[in-house]
Formats: C-alpha cells, structure tokens, sequence
C-alpha cells in the first residue's frame, strides 16, 4: 500500500491532491467543436526481466461532435457549450480496456461506450455501459490523506481493482499539469502522473492474479484537431524511464485504416513538429532531456513496424535503440463533417516493444543492456485527422 502523505521536495501533499482533483474537470470553458477528452493509465507488472513484457491499459475517452464511432462503437459527443452545474459533467464516452500477457493481447478485456459522469466535487469519473450491464470503468481520487488515484473496472473478458501512488519526490513521480495553453483558436490541458506505483486484483483473461508494478497516467483536454504524433514510454528495471514525443506532419495525415506505405523511404517521409525527449532514473530531481530525437518506423520485418529511436543533446548524451514490438492496439476515431459527404478519420497505433541494441552515454557513463537490463516500452504511433 502507498506511503502515508507528506511534504514533499517537489509539491506538498495539499499541492499534489488539487492536481488530482483537476483531473476530474475536463475544462469546459476551453472547450470548442474539435475537442477531446481522455483519461489513460498505463499498467506495467513486475516480471523477471523488470516491468514487463506484460502491460495493461485503460482509458476513457470522449470526443465533441454528435454521431461518431469511436473504436467502433457509435456514440454521441458532447456539446461544448452543455450545462455542467455544480461541477457535474455528463456526456456519452467510450472505455477501453486491454491486457498483454506478452504474446497476446486481449482487446476485448473491456469495450464499452454508454453514459459518463465526471464529478468534480466528489472527484470521480464513470463511465457505464449503454446497454445497462454492470459493465463500468471508475477513476477516483479517494482524499483520504493521500494523494492516490484508483480505479474500479468491469468489463466483458475480466474485471479490476487497483491503487496508485508516486513518490511524489520530483516532478516524473508526482502529479504535475504539464501543460495548459488556451488561445482563441484552441490549446491544451495535460496532467501527467509519469511514473508511479500501482497494487491490485485483476480478474484476467487469462485468470484472477494480484499484480503490482509502475506505471503512468495522464489527463488530456486536447481543443484543437487530433493530430499525428509519436509517444514513447519506456521502463527499465530500476524504474529509469524513458520518454519522448514527437508530433509530426506527412502523407500519412490523410491515411485511414491500419495500412502503410509500399515503401520506407514514402513512411518515413515526415517532418517532426517538434521533438523532445527525457531519460528520468529513479531519485533523479531533474530528467535528463534530449533536444533532438527520431522515431523512424522501418517496415518489413513482420507484421508491424519496428520503430529506429535516436535521441541526443548538445552536451553529448545520446542513446539509440529499437523498439521491437511484439503486440499492438488499435483505437480510432470516425466522425461525419460537411452534412455527412466525407468521414474524418484518426488512428490510433499502440505497440508493445521489447528495447533491442540499446547503446549510447548519458552522464559520462555508457548505456546498455548490459548497465541498465531489459527495457519494454510503449510505442504510439498515431496518424490521420480528427476534425
């Protein structure tokens, strides 16, 4: 179980617990008609080789609009100019739940789409299953002189019920809002938890275990298009985390479906918005960051690409690696535009990789396998435009 709250190097406990409770508002006065919304934790047991292969996720997600699918299930958006009285927020999202054993992966843990309740007093976010099953997925922060996360989640393959905490040492392993840019044509809301701690029952597809590891959870009010990035995030097994984001523009922005390019040189062929990466090891006030970084997917070589990651700085630490995947998830987005005539069309890629050929030197010492053991990751590689 979580440590008992204290003050802390980076935020007090009292700080910690209003980033929590701005989770559960999804900023509605930002909000416009290319809005979204969504809610991600992202689960990595301990194993042998440290935190995976195996990893699980959930995630609610809403979107503005009226008729849509998301992930296949047709649903209502929401309004942005709907009435949220008293801090109680209702609208139509969809919960999605999946499970890698680290062969398989189970998408059909939970997959549901029905009535959500955001409630900020009492810090919550449900959403039910429209077809009034017990089929449910809650995230809360229970303010119980802690700053936690849980969540409680049933769906049609299993069920779960977990804690988590962080360290709350520096900004990676506490509650942060990261971002929150509003301007008249748009911006962004983002809180991120980039690493803690979990502990819970998971009813499996594969059986009932009780499972404990690190992971990673975020918050996004995105009011502009979606758009095409690549997202990394990656653990070794003394919780070093690696991450990077790498919004980018190319042909793939009008791509629909899970296809690629005939060719490498026509998938690579794209121009990073912007690019930026950390390494964070475990106790490490400050990340180490990277200001020029690549993910170039490489396609042939099974049925997904492998993705050729290279990060570097100006004071000389670079790191480069492979991210070999080993199990993908699909989350997309269909919504009608101009009466009806055309479908906008968002992609959304996850892979789970095993890190191969790590190399580099970061602080004056090498990196490897060798120095740092096995790392397995989580690769988004998203493309398409939400509009």
């Amino acid at each position: 179980m979580p440590p008992e709250a204290h003050l802390t190097t980076y935020q007090t406990a009292a700080e910690n617990q209003a980033v929590l409770d701005l989770i559960f508002s999804q900023m509605p006065e930002m909000q416009n008609r290319s809005s979204s919304s969504w809610w991600f934790f992202l689960l990595f047991p301990r194993g042998q080789e440290g935190y995976g292969p195996r990893q699980l996720m959930f995630t609610i997600a809403a979107r503005a609009g009226e008729a849509m699918r998301i992930a296949g299930e047709p649903l209502r958006g929401f309004h942005p100019r709907r009435p949220v009285a008293g801090g109680r927020d209702e609208f139509e999202a969809m919960a999605v739940g999946w499970y890698s054993d680290g062969h398989t992966v189970h998408e059909s843990y939970v997959h549901h789409a029905g009535p959500t309740v955001l409630d900020m007093a009492g810090g919550s976010i449900t959403c039910a299953a429209a077809d009034g099953s017990d089929q449910a997925m809650t995230f809360r922060t229970p303010r119980n002189g802690r700053p936690t996360l849980t969540a409680e989640v049933c769906g049609p393959s299993g069920a779960a019920q977990f804690e988590t905490w962080g360290d709350l040492d520096a900004q990676i392993s506490s509650p942060v809002v990261s971002m929150n840019i509003d301007t008249p044509l748009g911006g962004t809301h983002y809180i991120g938890w980039r690493r803690l701690h979990f502990r819970g029952r998971f009813d499996l597809p594969t059986g009932p275990e009780t499972l404990e590891g690190i992971g990673f959870f975020q918050r996004v009010c995105l009011n502009v298009p979606t758009f095409p990035w690549k997202w990394i995030w990656a653990a070794f097994p003394d919780q070093t985390i690696f991450t990077a984001y790498v919004p980018y523009l190319g042909l793939n922005l009008f791509r629909k479906g899970y296809k690629f390019f005939r060719s490498n040189r026509l998938e690579q062929a794209t121009i990073p918005i912007t690019q930026s990466a950390a390494l964070i090891p475990p106790g490490a006030v400050e990340p180490i960051k990277f200001n020029h970084m690549a993910a170039t997917p490489v396609l042939g070589q099974g049925p997904h690409p492998s993705f050729e990651i290279v990060a570097r700085n100006d004071a000389g630490d670079h790191l480069a690696f492979t991210a070999a995947p080993y199990g993908l998830s699909r989350f997309y987005i269909d919504r009608p535009i101009l009466g009806g005539l055309v479908e906008s069309h968002w992609n959304y890629n996850e892979y789970m990789f095993r890190m191969e050929n790590l190399r580099g030197r970061v602080a004056s010492q090498p990196i490897s396998a060798t120095t740092h053991g096995q790392a397995f990751g989580s690769l988004e590689y998203t493309y398409g435009l939400g509009l």
